[in-house]
Order: C-alpha cells, then sequence, then structure tokens
C-alpha cells in the first residue's frame, strides 16, 4: 500500500495539469447532473413489515385515494377576517374546490361538505387532501399549484399555512451563513496549526472541491430514488469536516518532509505513503462503519449512510489525487505568506511534556477520566425514541404554524389522527344504481352555493358521519370518494362499530369518527387528545395495538384490523430501530475491531479502543439526551421545547462517532507503535507518540467541532440532534479520551498492550 500511494503521489504531482483537467470535468458533470437533473429531497414512502404498511395496503383496495402523501391546509384569520364572515367562507370553499380540483390531488376534505371531513370553526378551516403516487412524485410544481389553488383565500384577507408533505417541499436542505462561520473557524484552526495563510487554505479548497461532487451526487440520486432530506445535511457534516481533516493530516507531513530535506517530488510521495496510508485506513474505516447502517433494515437509513459513505469515500480520492497535484503546484511555496508570531512547533514540546505527566500520575487519571465519561453518559439511561412532527419543529417553519393554529382551535391531537383499517373475510358484493333499477331524481354530490350552505361555523365542526347505508353509485362521483357499487358489508358495520365503541371509551382518545365502510373494509379515524410527539401519545398507540384493537378482531375470525397514520408509522419505525439496533452495534464494533487487529497486530489495543469509542459515544448520547429530551440549555439552540430524540439519530451517531473515532485512534497509535517497536520502551513510546500527534489531533478535532457546530442552526431537530451529538463526540474523544484516558491505559499495561501470539517483545 506504502508502495502504490508513494507513486500515487509522485505521478499526480508530476501530472498536475491533467489531474486538474479530470477534477474541473468530474465538478462540472457532477454539477449539471445536479442542478438539471437534481431531484426532492423525501420521507421514506414505504415501511416494509410494519403495522402501518400493512394497513396502508389493506386501505390501497377499497380507498386507493387516500394511501397517497398527505398535506394539510390552514385557513387562519387575521386581525380584520375571520373564516366565521359567510362571504370569506365562501372564498375559503372556492379555494378548497380549486384544490380538489387539481390533477395530482386524490381526494381532498371539504368541511362545508356533509361527510367530506375536515374541521372549521370561527377562527380557522383545516383541510387535509392526499396527492396521488407516492412521495417521490411531488415536486415543487405541485406546491405552486397548490398555491395558486388558494389564492382566493388568500385574497380574501386570510392567512394560509401548509403542513405534512408540503412543508417538506418547502425545507429543502440547503447552506447558509453558519456553515460559512464554521469554515472559517476552521481556517483559523489551520493558520495557527501551520501558521501559514497559503497552506491553510489548502485543505479548506481540497474539501470543497470533494464536497461540490459529492453533493451534486447526492442531489441527482434524489431523481432516482428516495433520498431523506437529512442526508445532503450528514454529508455535508461530514464531509467537510473529514477532507478537511485528510487533507491537513497529509500536508503535516508534506512540510516535514520539505523541511528534512527532500524535492517536491519526493516530499508528496513520502507523505502520501505515511499519513496517505492513515487517510486511506480512516476513511475506509468510516465508509464501512457508514455502511454498517444497511443492517438496520430501513430503506432510508441505509441511504443516509450511502450518502455520507459516498462522500467520506470522494473526500479520500480528493486527498489521494487533488491534494498531491496541488501540493506539486505550490512546491516549497507552501510556507509563504506566514502569520507573524506564531511558532506551531513549540506546541510539540509542551504536549511531549503532558504525556510524561499522564505516564506519571496514570492511575488518578484513569479513574478520573472514566468517571467524566459515565457521568456524561448517565442521561442515555433515560434516552426515549419519539415522534418528529410538525409540532417539534421550529416556530419559524410554516409547519410548526400550521400545527399551532390547529392545536389552538381544536386541539393537538387533531392535527395528526390515527386510521383503523378493518377488514372482514368474504366476497364483496355490487349494487345496481337508482338509475339502471329504473328510479329518477338521483342525488347530486353536495355542492356549498352562497351562504345557505355554510352551516355550523359558529363552533368546532365535527365531520358528519358518513352514511353506512348502501349509497347510489349511479350519482356523480365525488373525486376520491370509494367505489359505490360495493355493497357494505353488514358484518363490517358491526366490527367497525364495536371498534368505535372501544376505542372511545380509551383514556387519550379525544374523537373517533362515524366509520366509513365499503365492501368489506371499514376505516375509523381517532383524534388523540395529546401532541403528536408527546409519550401518551406513544402509549396511546401500544394501548390500541396491544390491548383494545385486538379484542374487537379477536372476537371476528379471519378479520385484519390495523392502526396507521403519521404517528403509528414514525413510532413503526423507532421499534424497528430498536430490534435492530443491538444488529447494527455489533456488526460495526466487529469489523472496527477486525480492522484494527490487522493493522496493529494486537489483542489489547483493538479491545481497549473499541471500549473507549464506546464510552465517547455514551458520553455524546448522554448530552444529547440532557439537552433535547430534558430541555437543558435546549432554547438556546432555537428549539421552544424539550423533545424526543428521533428514533434514527442514535442508530446513525452510533456508526459515523464509531468511525470516526477511528480517524485519531489509528493516527495516535500508529505513532505509539512505531515508537515502542524502535525503542522497546512502552512509557516512553506513549509520550512520544502523544507529543508527536497531540497538536494535530487537537486541530483535527477543532475543526470537526467548529464544522458540526455550525449545523446546529439548522431549522430541523434533526439535525441540530446530529450536529450537536457529534461535535460532542469529536470533542470528548480527542480530549479526554485521545490525551488522558488512552494515554493513562497504555502506561498501565505496559507490554501487555502489544502483545500478539507468537511474537516476542523488540
Amino acid at each position: 500500500m506504502a508502495r502504490f500511494l508513494d507513486a500515487l503521489g509522485r505521478f499526480c504531482a508530476r501530472r498536475r495539469r491533467a489531474v486538474f483537467e479530470v477534477w474541473f470535468v468530474a465538478m462540472l458533470g457532477a454539477g449539471v447532473l445536479g442542478v438539471v437533473h437534481g431531484g426532492m429531497f423525501v420521507q421514506q414512502s414505504t415501511l416494509p413489515g410494519t403495522e402501518t404498511q400493512r394497513a396502508i395496503d389493506t386501505l390501497r383496495q377499497d380507498f386507493p385515494a387516500l394511501t397517497g402523501p398527505t398535506a394539510t391546509v390552514v385557513f387562519h384569520s387575521t386581525r380584520d377576517v375571520r373564516p366565521g364572515d359567510w362571504r370569506v367562507a365562501l372564498a375559503v370553499g372556492r379555494s378548497i374546490e380549486n384544490i380538489t380540483g387539481l390533477d395530482r390531488v386524490a381526494f381532498a376534505e371539504n368541511p362545508y361538505a356533509q361527510g367530506m371531513g375536515g374541521m372549521k370553526n370561527h377562527e380557522a378551516v383545516v383541510v387535509r387532501l392526499n396527492f396521488t403516487g407516492t412521495m417521490g412524485d411531488v415536486g415543487p410544481g405541485d406546491l405552486d399549484k397548490l398555491n395558486d389553488a388558494v389564492e382566493p383565500a388568500r385574497m380574501a384577507g386570510l392567512d394560509v399555512r401548509f403542513g405534512g408533505i408540503t412543508a417538506m417541499i418547502l425545507n429543502q436542505p440547503k447552506g447558509g451563513p453558519q456553515e460559512g462561520a464554521g469554515i472559517m473557524l476552521a481556517l483559523l484552526v489551520l493558520l495557527l496549526a501551520f501558521g501559514s495563510f497559503l497552506a491553510a487554505g489548502i485543505p479548506i479548497l481540497v474539501s470543497l472541491c470533494g464536497m461540490v461532487v459529492a453533493y451534486s451526487l447526492i442531489h441527482f440520486s434524489a431523481s432516482l430514488f428516495e433520498v431523506h432530506p437529512t442526508a445532503p445535511m450528514v454529508a455535508a457534516m461530514l464531509g467537510i469536516g473529514a477532507g478537511i481533516d485528510y487533507a491537513l493530516f497529509v500536508v503535516t507531513r508534506y512540510r516535514q518532509q520539505l523541511a528534512a530535506g527532500d524535492d517536491v517530488e519526493t516530499a508528496v510521495g513520502r507523505a502520501m505513503a505515511h499519513s496517505g496510508h492513515a487517510v486511506v485506513f480512516a476513511g475506509g474505516t468510516v465508509v464501512f462503519a457508514i455502511c454498517g447502517l444497511f443492517l438496520s433494515g430501513i430503506e432510508f437509513i441505509g441511504r443516509i449512510g450511502l450518502a455520507a459513505a459516498l462522500t467520506v469515500a470522494i473526500m479520500v480520492l480528493a486527498a489521494l489525487t487533488l491534494l498531491p497535484a496541488v501540493l506539486g503546484a505550490l512546491g516549497d511555496r507552501i510556507d509563504r505568506y506566514r502569520l507573524p508570531r506564531v511558532r506551531p512547533d513549540r506546541g510539540s514540546r509542551r504536549w511531549t511534556t503532558w504525556g510524561r505527566h499522564v505516564d506519571r500520575h496514570a492511575w488518578p487519571y484513569a479513574v478520573a477520566a472514566t468517571l467524566i465519561l459515565l457521568v456524561l453518559a448517565v442521561p442515555t439511561l433515560s434516552l426515549r425514541f419519539g415522534v418528529m412532527s410538525d409540532s417539534t419543529s421550529s416556530r419559524s417553519m410554516e409547519a410548526r404554524q400550521a400545527y399551532d393554529v390547529v392545536a389552538r382551535e381544536f386541539g393537538a391531537g387533531h392535527y395528526s389522527p390515527f386510521v383503523i383499517v378493518a377488514k372482514v373475510p368474504g366476497p364483496e358484493q355490487r349494487i345496481r344504481s337508482k338509475a339502471q333499477a329504473g328510479k329518477k331524481d338521483e342525488p347530486k354530490a353536495p355542492t356549498v352555493k352562497g351562504p345557505q350552505g355554510l352551516t355550523g361555523i359558529t363552533g368546532p365542526h365535527v365531520p358528519a358521519p358518513a352514511p353506512s347505508k348502501p349509497a347510489d353509485p349511479g350519482a356523480p362521483r365525488v373525486k376520491g370518494a370509494p367505489d359505490l357499487t360495493k355493497k357494505p358489508d353488514k358484518r363490517a358495520v358491526r366490527m367497525a362499530q364495536e371498534l368505535r365503541q372501544r376505542v372511545t371509551e380509551v383514556p387519550g382518545v379525544a374523537y373517533v369518527a362515524e366509520p366509513v365502510v365499503t365492501g368489506t373494509t371499514a376505516i375509523l379515524q381517532v383524534v388523540p387528545r395529546d401532541a403528536p410527539h408527546v409519550q401518551a401519545t406513544t402509549d396511546l398507540v401500544h394501548r390500541l395495538r396491544g390491548t383494545e384493537i385486538p379484542a374487537v378482531r379477536d372476537a371476528h375470525p379471519g378479520s385484519r384490523v390495523y392502526l396507521g397514520g403519521e404517528n403509528p408509522a414514525i413510532i413503526d419505525l423507532a421499534d424497528t430501530v430498536g430490534d435492530r439496533m443491538p444488529t447494527v452495534v455489533t456488526a460495526v464494533v466487529g469489523v472496527a475491531l477486525l480492522l484494527l487487529v490487522v493493522a496493529f497486530r494486537s489483542i489489547i489495543v483493538p479491545v481497549k479502543a473499541a471500549l473507549m469509542n464506546l464510552l465517547s459515544i455514551g458520553a455524546s448520547f448522554g448530552v444529547v439526551t440532557a439537552v433535547f429530551q430534558w430541555g437543558w440549555g435546549v432554547r438556546l439552540l432555537g428549539v421552544d421545547q424539550a423533545i424526543p430524540i428521533m428514533s434514527f439519530v442514535p442508530l446513525f451517531m452510533f456508526a459515523l462517532i464509531f468511525g470516526l473515532s477511528m480517524d485519531y485512534e489509528v493516527f495516535l497509535l500508529s505513532r505509539i507503535k512505531e515508537e515502542y517497536e524502535r525503542t522497546g520502551d512502552p512509557h516512553e513510546s506513549v509520550v512520544t507518540g502523544i507529543g508527536a500527534t497531540a497538536r494535530l489531533i487537537t486541530s483535527a478535532a477543532l475543526i470537526m467541532i467548529f464544522v458540526f457546530g455550525s449545523f446546529v442552526p439548522q431549522p430541523d431537530p434533526t439535525v441540530k440532534m446530529m450536529a450537536l451529538g457529534l461535535a460532542v463526540a469529536v470533542a470528548v474523544d480527542a480530549t479526554i479520551v485521545r490525551l488522558v484516558l488512552v494515554p493513562a491505559l497504555m502506561s498501565l499495561l505496559g507490554h501487555a498492550n502489544w502483545w500478539w501470539p507468537g511474537r516476542p517483545r523488540p
């Protein structure tokens, strides 16, 4: 490997013009793909194997219009205008008719028409709608048409807010000045590390070039697959931080080789042979760790991991090809434009002194560091996987504003109701229309014509029950209505009524709508009392699924009954993550152990490294739990309330942190092992390793912390959690673990660190 990297570095430095041309073409081509053919970042459309998915599949048979992506439209009063005014209500009615008429809308509620759902009172009107197709089919053009459709209500003076999938379209991932601030702080760290403006700018330049290619490819892949909105943010966090760190390692070694008297090409080759080898191993470890997310069995988590792994791989490629070409072009001019009064070389002596101090007091430092990490990890014991919804978004986001209106006017649970889908066995029966029976005076679909159609607007309105008796299939069909030729099965009607009666009596249920029955399928809308993200709502879902629904289902042999909806779907996701977490942890730790055993030919060192990484991860989980779930200082991060931890955040953080921790572990242990093999002294090798690598590890960690921290101001709470957790993990790992706990334990273990069957001591 070292010979290959040496030759690759020399080749790229010598043929740097060709390398620049290849990278320019790659950046241009990927950029065009991303801009011209890039897709929308969307939530996952399916959750195979879950009860929510079974509910959707059952619903699709008789109520296909209700299975598409959902959106919520909230018409809210302003200072001078209220929906309770019949003239304003007419404008709202026209807006609803416009929404219903859109080609991409399969079904839209209408609180002004009997049996069409929706909610209204003097202050607000709420309409839910279903799009056709899947989430990947909905794009900005559909939002533009939806905006145009509600223009009559806006012209009447009402405030109109969107929630649901439209919020996802409105809040596509995008950078801001905070990410630029993170890069500027990283540049400051590089200036202090190198003491040269030119040298400091190289890692930034190389990482940004790699990020252009990576982000463009991720954006393009969103047009081919469903890619979660978190993916580009995670990829940017990890890519920029890792890219700068990898370039930092190589540039540092290159400057050392120049100082030793090597010519430019030789210095590049030797820097690649040594630091480049560490970059390949560290980057490979990160990629392998992240790819372990595919074992979660959840498609969108695997794709987030794939996006992050692709970004890290491109950063490694940039460090191995583009960086040597840049170094070859600069030559020995890399130290031009030096920063006055900065002497980076002085730091090594201070770190050597620190390493010797820890070596002499190994027991106290080992115990103290372990206790600190365990205390930080204590909140992890109360970590609770929860539901992230519009109710947990930033108040500046439109979806949160829509939720606040619904919660204030109708109740928190009305924003995200559950759906019970029940199906009895047996064939479906068809009925004849009145026209076919020779009857006249067919009933027409409900319409709103003037004030006489606007009833019940003086208070909160509950949708009128849809008739369970056979409707006339010859009547003009309402868009999105089920097949009226299917006769409601009496067994389905009876079971639906039993379900409604039982669920209504459950504590925590605010309201259960009258069932709608078509053929052998019945659906009931269940409105919880509490907000989507609170624990009581999660407990209600588990009680309905575990006790109440099975009690009715068992009384009807052969029947199938499922509880679905947005909240149950995310709860299913959390349960799946909890079930798969041990598998992912075992796989990631096992692969990391294997790689370390191969790299260092030791038993103790890999086991110790894995345990240290688990302590770092526990500490970061504890901080994230204390801040977001307990609410300690959460308002400082732009979140107005304590919120649960999104289920896939700990899973993803584990893979990322475990991979990133290996970067510093490999860099430190490589230097310690090199010195141990040269001198055979287990204590002095640790001191020398700390003195030689501590400044670089600290600089690399500060860069990561600043880059990750720059993503904390993002409005998405999920991104905030990941950014804070990763920043804390890197800070803990590069200070308490690598500079205190690891050297202390290695000093205590002595020669046992490097024991290998059949290998003598040096």
